[in-house]
C-alpha cells in the first residue's frame, strides 16, 4: 500500500505556496519577533522539529521545505544554485510580508543565510549558523557530494542508475544519517524512516543529484564584510564539513560567537535539540550583540525626525570602527587617569563613553593608552571634544573613536581635577547617562530611546 507522505508528513501547522512553479510547504508557530528556519542538503522542515517546540514559546517561527527538498519538491526548471535560493527565499518571506526577522541555517542552509544576510543586511537583525557550508575547498566538500561529482557517476547513464539505486534501500540513507551523528545511537527509526520516505519522494533523488552537481561559486570574501551579530553552531565530530571551518566562520565575522559541542556531530538541532536550541535563546535575548548591528544615522533621521538630535560640532574619526552605537556613560573632567579609571571600571558592551573635557590645554586626551582600554573592555566607542595622538597605531585598532584634532603632546594629571558623572555636552548635544548615541560616517544621532527597538 503506498504511503501519502503529504498527509503523513503535514500538521495543523502546514501551509502550501504557490510560488515560482511550486507549491511550498511551509509551517508558522508562535507568537513574537519571527525567526527563519533552514534546512540543509538531504533534509526538511522537520529537522526542526524540537527547536520550533521550544523556540515558539518566544518568537514566530517560520519554517520551509526549500526547493528540491521536503514535501516542496524539485523547481519546474530543474536549476539550482545559491543565487536562486537567495531570490527565492526573498520571495518567499515578501508574500509573508515578513521584513525583519532572525535567520537560522543548518548546513547548505547555514550558506544560503549568510549570503542572504550579506545582501539583505537591513532584514536579519541576528544569524545563527549551524556546521554552515560555504568555504568550498577540497576538504570541506561533504563525502556524499564527492560521491555523487564522481566522473563516473556524472555520466548520463549512470547518473540516473545511481538516481535509482537512491529511491530503494533505506540501509543507504540510515548509513549517511547515522555518519552525520556524532553518535548513532541518538538516531531513532522513526527519523531514520522519514529521511528515507522524503529523500525518495518523487523527484527529490534526482533534484539532490542536481543540486550535488551545479556549479558552486566561491563567496566565501564576503563573510568578512558581513557584521551581524552571529552565534556560530558546531559539533565537533562534523564528518561532513571539518572543525576548522568553524574557526574559519569566527574569524571571517566580526561580531561572532562561537560554540563548539563535544561529541556532537552534523546537525545539533536534531542531535542536542535542547540544548542547542537553550544556547540559541541565550543569544537571541543578549541586548549587547544589538550593538553591532549597522545603523544609518540618515535612516533614523527620516524616520524619527521628532526623537532624534543631532550634534552640530565638527570631528575626526579616528580608529577602524566607523559606525557604532550605544548607550550613553557620560564623564565631565580635565584628568585622563579618570577617564582611563571609568573606561575600566565595567564592561562596555552595548556602550559609548562621552567625555567633555574641561581643559583648556591642548594637550591629547585620547592615545593608545585610552584605545588599549576601550578594545579590553570592548566599550562600542569613545566621543569627545578633546584633542587625541598617536594617530597611525589608532588607525590600526578596531575601535571608534570620535575626537577634535590630532596634538602630539599628552595631557597629564591635573592637580585640580574636575569629576562630574551622568551628563555631558559633547557637539552640542546635551546627554545623560542611558540616552542612546548612533555614529556613522554620516554624523552623530541622539535619542532618549533605543530606535533599534522602536523600529521592531
Amino acid at each position: 500500500m503506498a504511503i501519502d507522505i503529504i498527509q503523513k508528513y503535514t500538521d495543523e501547522y502546514s501551509n502550501f505556496m504557490e510560488l515560482e512553479g511550486m507549491k511550498v510547504h511551509y509551517k508558522i508557530e508562535g507568537e513574537g519577533f519571527p525567526i527563519v528556519l533552514l534546512h540543509g542538503t538531504f533534509s526538511s522542515l522537520h529537522t526542526w522539529d524540537k527547536w520550533t517546540e521550544i523556540l515558539k514559546e518566544n518568537y514566530k517561527v517560520i519554517r520551509l521545505d526549500l526547493p528540491g527538498f521536503g514535501l516542496t519538491g524539485p523547481r519546474p526548471d530543474r536549476t539550482y544554485s545559491i543565487d536562486i535560493y537567495i531570490n527565492f527565499i526573498n520571495n518567499f518571506l515578501k508574500k509573508l510580508e515578513v521584513k525583519k526577522f532572525y535567520l537560522a541555517g543548518s548546513s547548505l542552509g547555514g550558506w544560503i543565510a549568510w549570503e542572504y544576510s550579506h545582501r539583505f543586511k537591513e532584514q536579519v537583525r541576528r544569524l545563527i549558523l549551524l556546521n554552515a557550508a560555504g568555504f568550498n575547498d577540497k576538504d570541506s566538500i561533504p563525502l556524499l557530494f564527492k560521491l555523487v561529482q564522481n566522473p563516473i557517476i556524472k555520466e548520463f547513464k549512470m547518473f540516473h542508475g545511481f538516481a535509482e539505486y537512491l529511491k530503494a534501500p533505506k540501509s543507504f540513507i540510515e548509513f549517511f544519517l547515522k555518519n552525520a551523528y556524532g553518535d548513532a545511537k541518538r538516531v531513532d527509526k522513526a527519523t531514520i524512516t522519514r529521511y528515507h520516505e522524503i529523500f525518495t519522494r518523487k523527484g527529490n533523488k534526482e533534484a539532490f543529484l542536481n543540486i550535488a552537481n551545479s556549479t558552486i561559486e566561491d563567496h566565501s570574501d564576503l563573510i568578512k564584510q558581513l557584521d551581524t551579530p552571529t552565534l556560530i553552531i558546531w559539533g565537533e565530530k562534523d564528518r561532513w564539513i571539518p572543525l576548522a571551518n568553524a574557526y574559519k566562520f569566527q574569524f571571517s565575522l566580526p561580531n561572532s560567537q562561537l560554540i563548539i559541542y563535544e561529541g556532537v556531530g552534523h546537525v545539533p538541532m536534531e542531535e542536542i535539540p535542547e540544548k542547542s536550541a537553550k544556547d540559541t535563546l541565550s543569544f537571541l535575548e543578549n541586548t549587547t550583540f544589538d550593538s553591532g548591528v549597522k545603523i544609518e544615522t540618515s535612516y533614523l533621521c527620516d524616520q524619527f525626525r521628532k526623537k532624534v538630535k543631532v550634534a552640530s560640532g565638527k570631528f575626526e574619526r579616528i580608529g577602524k570602527k566607523v559606525a557604532f552605537h550605544g548607550q550613553a556613560v557620560c564623564l565631565k573632567t580635565n584628568n585622563p587617569l579618570l577617564v582611563l579609571e571609568r573606561l575600566g571600571e565595567e564592561n562596555g558592551k552595548g556602550k559609548v563613553l562621552v567625555v567633555e573635557w574641561q581643559s583648556e590645554q591642548l594637550d591629547a586626551l585620547i592615545d593608545e593608552e585610552i584605545a588599549y582600554a576601550l578594545l579590553h573592555k570592548e566599550w562600542e566607542g569613545l566621543i569627545t571634544n578633546a584633542n587625541y595622538r598617536h594617530t597611525d597605531a589608532l588607525n590600526k585598532m578596531r575601535v571608534g573613536i570620535l575626537a577634535n584634532s590630532c596634538y602630539p603632546m599628552k595631557a597629564l594629571k591635573n592637580d585640580e581635577p574636575i569629576e562630574i558623572y551622568l551628563h555631558a555636552n559633547v557637539g552640542g548635544i546635551e546627554l545623560v547617562d542611558g540616552n542612546y548615541i548612533y555614529v556613522d560616517e554620516d554624523g552623530i544621532v541622539s535619542s532618549d530611546y533605543n530606535l533599534v527597538d522602536w523600529e521592531q
